[in-house]
Protein backbone atom coordinates (compact mmCIF):
# COMPACT_ATOMS: atom_id res chain seq x y z
CA UNK A 1 0.00 0.00 0.00
CA UNK A 2 1.19 3.31 -1.10
CA UNK A 3 2.28 5.79 2.13
CA UNK A 4 3.15 9.17 2.65
CA UNK A 5 6.16 10.21 4.74
CA UNK A 6 5.48 14.16 6.35
CA UNK A 7 8.69 15.43 7.57
CA UNK A 8 8.09 17.59 10.41
CA UNK A 9 11.11 17.64 12.51
CA UNK A 10 13.23 20.76 11.54
CA UNK A 11 13.13 24.13 14.27
CA UNK A 12 12.55 26.50 11.56
CA UNK A 13 15.10 29.25 12.46
CA UNK A 14 15.33 31.24 9.27
CA UNK A 15 11.41 32.43 10.75
CA UNK A 16 12.15 32.77 13.87
CA UNK A 17 10.52 33.91 16.06
CA UNK A 18 7.66 32.22 14.87
CA UNK A 19 8.92 29.19 15.48
CA UNK A 20 10.25 29.79 19.17
CA UNK A 21 6.43 28.88 20.38
CA UNK A 22 5.52 26.38 17.63
CA UNK A 23 7.15 23.44 14.82
CA UNK A 24 7.22 25.49 11.75
CA UNK A 25 4.83 23.14 10.34
CA UNK A 26 2.05 24.72 12.89
CA UNK A 27 2.67 28.35 11.81
CA UNK A 28 -0.77 29.54 10.47
CA UNK A 29 -1.05 30.30 6.91
CA UNK A 30 -4.62 31.96 5.98
CA UNK A 31 -5.72 30.92 9.95
CA UNK A 32 -4.91 27.45 8.94
CA UNK A 33 -1.82 25.63 10.41
CA UNK A 34 0.50 25.12 7.33
CA UNK A 35 0.51 21.45 7.96
CA UNK A 36 -3.15 20.60 7.10
CA UNK A 37 -2.71 21.77 3.49
CA UNK A 38 0.01 19.01 2.64
CA UNK A 39 -2.62 16.70 5.06
CA UNK A 40 -5.31 17.72 3.27
CA UNK A 41 -3.67 17.29 0.16
CA UNK A 42 -2.91 13.75 0.96
CA UNK A 43 -5.78 12.76 2.39
CA UNK A 44 -8.03 13.93 -0.87
CA UNK A 45 -5.78 12.17 -2.91
CA UNK A 46 -6.94 8.84 -1.61
CA UNK A 47 -4.18 7.99 0.59
CA UNK A 48 -4.80 7.30 4.50
CA UNK A 49 -1.62 6.27 5.56
CA UNK A 50 0.87 8.90 7.21
CA UNK A 51 4.02 8.30 8.54
CA UNK A 52 5.41 11.81 10.48
CA UNK A 53 8.72 12.47 11.30
CA UNK A 54 8.90 14.53 14.41
CA UNK A 55 11.83 16.33 16.42
CA UNK A 56 11.09 19.71 17.53
CA UNK A 57 7.94 20.34 19.88
CA UNK A 58 6.62 17.26 18.65
CA UNK A 59 3.76 16.94 20.72
CA UNK A 60 1.96 20.03 19.69
CA UNK A 61 2.01 18.53 15.95
CA UNK A 62 1.02 14.78 17.23
CA UNK A 63 -1.81 16.37 19.33
CA UNK A 64 -3.27 19.20 16.01
CA UNK A 65 -2.71 15.65 13.54
CA UNK A 66 -4.65 13.25 16.22
CA UNK A 67 -7.57 15.76 16.96
CA UNK A 68 -8.37 17.04 13.11
CA UNK A 69 -7.26 13.92 11.40
CA UNK A 70 -8.87 10.71 13.37
CA UNK A 71 -9.86 8.71 10.20
CA UNK A 72 -6.22 8.56 9.30
CA UNK A 73 -3.73 5.74 10.22
CA UNK A 74 -0.65 8.12 11.19
CA UNK A 75 2.67 6.21 12.75
CA UNK A 76 5.11 8.53 14.50
CA UNK A 77 8.94 8.58 13.82
CA UNK A 78 10.60 11.07 16.67
CA UNK A 79 13.91 11.97 15.82
CA UNK A 80 16.12 12.95 19.27
CA UNK A 81 18.71 14.66 17.29
CA UNK A 82 18.65 16.30 13.49
CA UNK A 83 19.07 12.74 11.10
CA UNK A 84 18.94 14.77 8.10
CA UNK A 85 16.30 14.51 5.38
CA UNK A 86 17.29 10.88 4.23
CA UNK A 87 18.50 9.66 7.65
CA UNK A 88 14.79 11.11 9.27
CA UNK A 89 13.28 8.54 6.49
CA UNK A 90 15.45 5.97 7.09
CA UNK A 91 14.42 6.29 10.82
CA UNK A 92 11.10 5.48 9.60
CA UNK A 93 11.74 2.34 7.22
CA UNK A 94 10.26 -0.24 9.28
CA UNK A 95 7.34 1.68 8.23
CA UNK A 96 7.93 1.56 4.78
CA UNK A 97 7.64 -1.40 2.67
CA UNK A 98 5.96 -0.30 -0.30
CA UNK A 99 6.13 2.55 -3.06
CA UNK A 100 6.03 6.01 -1.01
CA UNK A 101 5.72 10.01 -1.42
CA UNK A 102 7.72 12.56 0.41
CA UNK A 103 6.62 15.77 1.11
CA UNK A 104 7.67 18.71 3.65
CA UNK A 105 5.75 19.80 6.52
CA UNK A 106 6.64 23.24 5.74
CA UNK A 107 6.61 23.34 1.87
CA UNK A 108 2.92 24.12 0.44
CA UNK A 109 3.05 22.13 -3.03
CA UNK A 110 -0.32 21.59 -5.23
CA UNK A 111 1.10 18.32 -7.10
CA UNK A 112 -0.98 15.94 -8.25
CA UNK A 113 -0.01 13.13 -6.48
CA UNK A 114 -1.93 9.97 -8.47
CA UNK A 115 -0.05 11.98 -11.38
CA UNK A 116 3.13 11.57 -9.91
CA UNK A 117 2.76 8.10 -9.19
CA UNK A 118 1.49 7.78 -12.47
CA UNK A 119 4.40 9.08 -13.94
CA UNK A 120 6.84 7.12 -11.31
CA UNK A 121 5.82 3.97 -12.40
CA UNK A 122 5.47 4.68 -16.18
CA UNK A 123 9.27 5.11 -15.65
CA UNK A 124 10.17 2.23 -13.47
CA UNK A 125 12.21 4.64 -11.34
CA UNK A 126 13.62 4.10 -8.03
CA UNK A 127 13.17 7.74 -6.95
CA UNK A 128 11.27 10.63 -8.87
CA UNK A 129 11.98 14.44 -7.85
CA UNK A 130 9.45 16.78 -8.14
CA UNK A 131 11.12 19.95 -10.02
CA UNK A 132 9.77 23.22 -10.85
CA UNK A 133 10.63 26.45 -12.79
CA UNK A 134 12.48 29.19 -10.77
CA UNK A 135 14.01 32.95 -11.03
CA UNK A 136 16.69 32.31 -8.57
CA UNK A 137 18.21 29.30 -8.22
CA UNK A 138 20.52 29.68 -5.38
CA UNK A 139 18.65 28.56 -2.50
CA UNK A 140 17.63 25.34 -4.49
CA UNK A 141 18.55 21.88 -5.57
CA UNK A 142 18.97 22.14 -9.64
CA UNK A 143 18.66 19.67 -12.12
CA UNK A 144 19.21 18.63 -15.53
CA UNK A 145 16.95 15.86 -17.38
CA UNK A 146 17.98 14.15 -20.36
CA UNK A 147 15.09 13.21 -23.32
CA UNK A 148 13.39 10.55 -21.08
CA UNK A 149 12.87 12.82 -17.96
CA UNK A 150 15.87 11.05 -15.97
CA UNK A 151 18.13 13.21 -13.82
CA UNK A 152 21.69 13.49 -15.09
CA UNK A 153 22.96 15.84 -12.84
CA UNK A 154 22.11 17.83 -9.90
CA UNK A 155 23.76 20.66 -7.44
CA UNK A 156 22.49 21.81 -4.15
CA UNK A 157 22.65 25.29 -3.90
CA UNK A 158 24.67 26.49 -6.23
CA UNK A 159 26.77 29.64 -6.08
CA UNK A 160 26.19 32.10 -8.96
CA UNK A 161 28.63 30.58 -11.08
CA UNK A 162 27.51 27.30 -10.71
CA UNK A 163 23.86 27.92 -12.05
CA UNK A 164 23.51 25.51 -15.10
CA UNK A 165 19.69 24.97 -14.80
CA UNK A 166 16.79 27.11 -13.53
CA UNK A 167 14.80 24.11 -12.70
CA UNK A 168 14.64 23.15 -8.94
CA UNK A 169 13.83 20.65 -6.17
CA UNK A 170 10.76 20.99 -4.61
CA UNK A 171 11.59 18.97 -1.64
CA UNK A 172 8.81 16.48 -2.88
CA UNK A 173 9.71 12.58 -4.06
CA UNK A 174 7.88 9.62 -4.74
CA UNK A 175 10.25 6.47 -3.85
CA UNK A 176 10.71 2.92 -3.91
CA UNK A 177 12.33 1.06 -0.35
CA UNK A 178 15.19 0.07 -2.22
CA UNK A 179 16.36 3.66 -1.94
CA UNK A 180 17.14 2.69 2.22
CA UNK A 181 20.25 0.65 0.33
CA UNK A 182 21.36 4.15 -0.70
CA UNK A 183 21.09 5.62 2.98
CA UNK A 184 24.47 5.19 5.07
CA UNK A 185 23.35 4.47 8.37
CA UNK A 186 25.83 6.63 10.65
CA UNK A 187 26.18 9.31 12.73
CA UNK A 188 25.06 12.74 11.92
CA UNK A 189 22.78 14.03 9.43
CA UNK A 190 22.21 12.35 6.44
CA UNK A 191 20.52 14.06 3.55
CA UNK A 192 19.05 13.51 -0.04
CA UNK A 193 20.25 16.28 -2.09
CA UNK A 194 23.87 15.97 -0.63
CA UNK A 195 24.15 12.62 0.20
CA UNK A 196 21.84 10.25 -2.01
CA UNK A 197 20.53 12.20 -4.91
CA UNK A 198 24.35 12.56 -6.45
CA UNK A 199 25.16 8.45 -5.98
CA UNK A 200 21.43 7.44 -7.68
CA UNK A 201 22.96 9.71 -10.48
CA UNK A 202 26.45 8.43 -10.80
CA UNK A 203 25.06 4.95 -10.88
CA UNK A 204 22.66 5.48 -13.56
CA UNK A 205 20.41 4.07 -10.60
CA UNK A 206 16.83 5.18 -11.93
CA UNK A 207 16.11 8.62 -10.46
CA UNK A 208 13.49 10.56 -12.76
CA UNK A 209 12.40 14.73 -12.64
CA UNK A 210 8.17 15.13 -12.77
CA UNK A 211 8.56 19.01 -13.67
CA UNK A 212 5.40 20.91 -11.61
CA UNK A 213 3.59 23.15 -13.69
CA UNK A 214 1.74 23.75 -10.16
CA UNK A 215 1.87 26.21 -7.24
CA UNK A 216 4.76 25.76 -4.84
CA UNK A 217 6.23 27.56 -1.87
CA UNK A 218 9.37 27.21 -0.10
CA UNK A 219 8.03 28.71 2.96
CA UNK A 220 11.17 28.90 5.25
CA UNK A 221 11.66 32.82 5.40
CA UNK A 222 9.44 36.31 6.38
CA UNK A 223 9.39 36.84 2.55
CA UNK A 224 8.07 33.83 1.29
CA UNK A 225 5.64 33.47 4.83
CA UNK A 226 3.62 36.43 3.80
CA UNK A 227 3.37 35.30 -0.10
CA UNK A 228 1.88 31.67 0.73
CA UNK A 229 -0.61 33.75 3.06
CA UNK A 230 -1.61 36.00 -0.08
CA UNK A 231 -1.50 32.93 -2.39
CA UNK A 232 -3.80 31.45 -0.36
CA UNK A 233 -6.48 34.85 0.07
CA UNK A 234 -5.99 34.89 -3.73
CA UNK A 235 -7.07 31.16 -4.51
CA UNK A 236 -3.61 30.25 -5.93
CA UNK A 237 -3.60 27.15 -3.47
CA UNK A 238 -6.54 25.29 -1.80
CA UNK A 239 -8.06 25.31 -0.01
CA UNK A 240 -9.97 28.78 0.82
CA UNK A 241 -9.55 30.34 4.24
CA UNK A 242 -12.27 28.98 6.92
CA UNK A 243 -15.07 31.16 7.09
CA UNK A 244 -18.17 32.22 5.43
CA UNK A 245 -17.55 34.99 2.35
CA UNK A 246 -19.19 38.61 2.86
CA UNK A 247 -21.48 40.00 0.10
CA UNK A 248 -20.22 42.70 -1.31
CA UNK A 249 -21.51 45.78 0.00
CA UNK A 250 -20.80 49.74 0.75
CA UNK A 251 -16.91 49.35 2.93
CA UNK A 252 -16.90 45.50 1.77
CA UNK A 253 -15.17 44.81 -1.27
CA UNK A 254 -13.52 41.91 -3.23
CA UNK A 255 -13.20 38.53 -1.13
CA UNK A 256 -13.86 38.59 2.48
CA UNK A 257 -14.07 35.28 4.46
CA UNK A 258 -15.28 35.78 7.95
CA UNK A 259 -14.84 33.62 10.86
CA UNK A 260 -17.85 32.87 13.35
CA UNK A 261 -19.15 35.18 16.19
CA UNK A 262 -16.89 37.95 14.55
CA UNK A 263 -18.31 41.66 15.40
CA UNK A 264 -17.09 44.43 12.44
CA UNK A 265 -18.34 48.16 12.63
CA UNK A 266 -20.26 49.37 10.62
CA UNK A 267 -18.09 51.95 9.67
CA UNK A 268 -15.11 49.72 8.94
CA UNK A 269 -13.85 49.75 5.58
CA UNK A 270 -12.43 45.63 3.90
CA UNK A 271 -10.88 45.56 0.80
CA UNK A 272 -10.56 42.25 0.05
CA UNK A 273 -9.12 39.56 -0.07
CA UNK A 274 -8.85 39.13 3.54
CA UNK A 275 -9.82 36.74 6.23
CA UNK A 276 -10.88 37.06 9.69
CA UNK A 277 -10.74 34.32 12.12
CA UNK A 278 -13.37 33.32 14.86
CA UNK A 279 -14.52 35.68 17.57
CA UNK A 280 -12.71 38.85 16.39
CA UNK A 281 -13.63 42.28 16.75
CA UNK A 282 -13.08 45.78 14.40
CA UNK A 283 -13.90 48.76 16.15
CA UNK A 284 -15.45 51.58 14.05
CA UNK A 285 -12.82 53.34 11.35
CA UNK A 286 -10.33 50.76 11.08
CA UNK A 287 -9.34 50.27 7.00
CA UNK A 288 -8.39 46.01 6.23
CA UNK A 289 -6.63 45.99 3.27
CA UNK A 290 -5.52 43.81 0.36
CA UNK A 291 -3.94 40.64 1.41
CA UNK A 292 -4.78 40.98 5.76
CA UNK A 293 -5.27 38.10 7.63
CA UNK A 294 -6.55 38.46 11.22
CA UNK A 295 -6.75 35.51 13.93
CA UNK A 296 -9.09 34.35 15.75
CA UNK A 297 -10.05 36.75 18.74
CA UNK A 298 -7.65 39.45 17.37
CA UNK A 299 -8.64 43.07 18.74
CA UNK A 300 -8.26 45.72 16.63
CA UNK A 301 -9.73 49.10 18.18
CA UNK A 302 -10.97 52.29 16.64
CA UNK A 303 -8.94 53.86 13.32
CA UNK A 304 -6.37 51.38 12.81
CA UNK A 305 -5.04 50.32 9.20
CA UNK A 306 -3.93 46.71 8.64
CA UNK A 307 -2.82 46.44 5.04
CA UNK A 308 -1.30 43.07 3.69
CA UNK A 309 0.07 41.92 7.14
CA UNK A 310 -0.59 38.56 9.16
CA UNK A 311 -1.76 39.21 12.54
CA UNK A 312 -2.05 35.97 15.00
CA UNK A 313 -4.61 34.99 17.39
CA UNK A 314 -5.33 37.04 20.58
CA UNK A 315 -3.42 40.05 19.35
CA UNK A 316 -4.96 43.16 20.06
CA UNK A 317 -4.08 46.40 18.09
CA UNK A 318 -4.95 49.46 19.89
CA UNK A 319 -6.62 53.15 18.48
CA UNK A 320 -4.94 54.30 15.26
CA UNK A 321 -1.67 52.18 15.15
CA UNK A 322 -0.52 51.16 11.57
CA UNK A 323 0.71 47.82 10.51
CA UNK A 324 1.76 47.38 6.46
CA UNK A 325 3.09 43.62 5.34
CA UNK A 326 4.13 43.03 8.54
CA UNK A 327 3.72 39.77 11.16
CA UNK A 328 2.39 39.97 14.44
CA UNK A 329 3.08 36.56 16.29
CA UNK A 330 -0.10 35.88 19.10
CA UNK A 331 -0.75 37.40 22.33
CA UNK A 332 0.64 40.43 21.49
CA UNK A 333 -0.21 44.16 22.05
CA UNK A 334 0.63 47.36 19.63
CA UNK A 335 -0.10 50.02 21.23
CA UNK A 336 -1.69 53.10 19.81
CA UNK A 337 -0.15 55.25 17.41
CA UNK A 338 2.28 52.97 16.83
CA UNK A 339 3.55 51.96 13.06
CA UNK A 340 5.01 48.70 12.12
CA UNK A 341 6.84 48.60 8.59
CA UNK A 342 7.17 46.22 5.69
CA UNK A 343 8.65 43.06 6.35
CA UNK A 344 8.96 43.12 10.07
CA UNK A 345 7.74 40.58 12.48
CA UNK A 346 6.78 40.92 16.45
CA UNK A 347 6.94 37.65 18.30
CA UNK A 348 4.69 36.42 20.91
CA UNK A 349 3.28 38.11 23.86
CA UNK A 350 5.36 41.69 22.57
CA UNK A 351 4.50 44.32 24.32
CA UNK A 352 5.00 47.69 21.68
CA UNK A 353 4.69 51.04 23.26
CA UNK A 354 3.03 54.10 21.99
CA UNK A 355 4.02 55.78 19.20
CA UNK A 356 6.49 53.68 18.50
CA UNK A 357 7.77 52.32 15.22
CA UNK A 358 9.18 49.25 14.12
CA UNK A 359 11.59 49.34 11.07
CA UNK A 360 11.27 47.44 7.86
CA UNK A 361 12.41 43.76 8.07
CA UNK A 362 13.03 44.19 12.20
CA UNK A 363 12.23 41.02 14.36
CA UNK A 364 11.11 41.41 17.58
CA UNK A 365 11.82 38.41 19.57
CA UNK A 366 8.82 36.96 22.26
CA UNK A 367 8.04 38.83 25.39
CA UNK A 368 9.63 41.31 24.46
CA UNK A 369 8.70 44.89 25.86
CA UNK A 370 9.04 48.12 24.01
CA UNK A 371 9.12 51.46 25.52
CA UNK A 372 6.76 54.62 24.56
CA UNK A 373 7.78 56.55 21.53
CA UNK A 374 10.50 53.79 20.23
CA UNK A 375 12.48 53.59 17.14
CA UNK A 376 13.15 50.03 16.72
CA UNK A 377 15.77 49.68 13.95
CA UNK A 378 17.39 46.42 14.76
CA UNK A 379 16.46 42.77 16.33
CA UNK A 380 15.92 42.36 19.88
CA UNK A 381 17.43 40.46 20.93
CA UNK A 382 20.39 41.99 19.15
CA UNK A 383 21.57 39.19 17.06
CA UNK A 384 25.53 38.57 17.11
Amino acid sequence: MVKAVLMAGGKGSRIRPLTLSRPKPMIPVANRPMIEYIVEKIKNSGYNELVVTLSYLKNQLKHLLNERYPELNIKYSVEKQPFGTAGGVKKAEKYLDDTFFVLSGDVLVDVDLNKLLDFHRKHNALATMVLTPVEDPSHFGIAVLDENKQIIKFLEKPAPHEVFSKIANTGTYILEPEIFNYIENRKGEVDFSHDVFPRLIEEKAGIYGYVLDGYWNDVGRPKTYLQANYDVLNKKMTPNPPGKKLKESIGRLGDIWVGKDVEIDEKVRIVGPVAIGDGSVIERGCTIGRNTVIGENAYLEKNSTIKGSVIFPESMIKASACLKDCIVDSGCCVEKGSFIERGAILGSSVQLGPFSRVKSGRSIYNSVVILPDSIVDSDYPIVT
